[in-house]
């Protein structure tokens, strides 16, 4: 973590759990979606808030019955279904190339298979398809029931893991991925999956884009933004000059 401590950043990540843990509660969810409505779910989530997206998903599924159905759909039908999100006609381009490539891959829309395999070659297969990147891939791993181990991170996380200065100011989602990946070296899948979901909450409710309230976050103490703030507040006021 880039704060003026020498920290060791695994140290410090354990910390961040352990406080969120004991802030928020533990986060475990036991029914997981296939992998493949993961990952349908994730493109129409992103830059989305979670219950629009949940409720298009559903919506999408009812309209065309199976993914099959919207493989072969009109780009201009499954945008008209999804309209509530954002980018409507850019994720009903990719979500129909996506599921074509994975049922010309597999020979059906499904991902099931990907259990298989070693988490980074799922990661990078997944990320070869046009419109998925890390965060998408990510979730697809771990936030179905494959329960890969793998770290999602969305904007509310990014946000929070650079004002606390575990990753840069201007850090990209997959530096901080790969940052947290390298120092959770105790921490499994499921594990993961609750410190994003304790990390999200915290964006959300306390560390917000806007109105941060950094009296009531429970990592105030080692946020390097707050620090940097108070550090400038406490500075003296330059002498005037005649």
């Amino acid at each position: 973590m880039q704060t003026p401590f020498d920290f060791k950043q695994a140290e410090d990540l354990r910390s961040i759990r352990g406080r969120l843990t004991a802030h928020f509660g533990k986060i475990r969810i036991e029914n997981r979606p296939d992998p493949v409505s993961q990952f349908v779910g994730s493109i129409l989530g992103n830059l989305t808030r979670d219950e629009v997206s949940l409720n298009v998903f559903e919506r999408l599924m009812m309209h065309f019955r199976n993914l099959d159905v919207i493989a072969d759909a009109p780009e201009a039908d499954i945008e008209d279904v999804i309209w509530d999100v954002t980018y409507p006609e850019n994720k009903a381009a990719y979500l129909k190339r996506a599921l074509r490539i994975i049922r010309a891959s597999s020979g059906e829309i499904n991902l099931d298979f990907l259990a298989d395999w070693d988490v980074e070659q799922a990661l990078c297969w997944l990320e070869r398809i046009e419109g998925v990147g890390r965060k998408t891939s990510a979730a697809t791993l771990n936030f179905s029931f494959l329960r890969g181990r793998t770290f999602v991170v969305d904007a509310h996380v990014l946000r929070v893991l650079r004002r606390l200065g575990f990753v840069g100011a201007n850090a990209s989602a997959e530096t901080a991925y790969d940052a947290v990946m390298s120092a959770a070296d105790d921490f499994d899948a499921d594990d993961l999956f609750e410190m994003h979901w304790q990390i999200k909450r915290l964006g959300q409710t306390v560390c917000k884009y806007a109105n941060v309230s950094c009296f009531s976050c429970p990592l105030s103490d080692m946020c390097l933004q707050r620090l940097e703030a108070g550090a400038v507040m406490a500075m003296p006021a330059p002498a005037c000059v005649a």
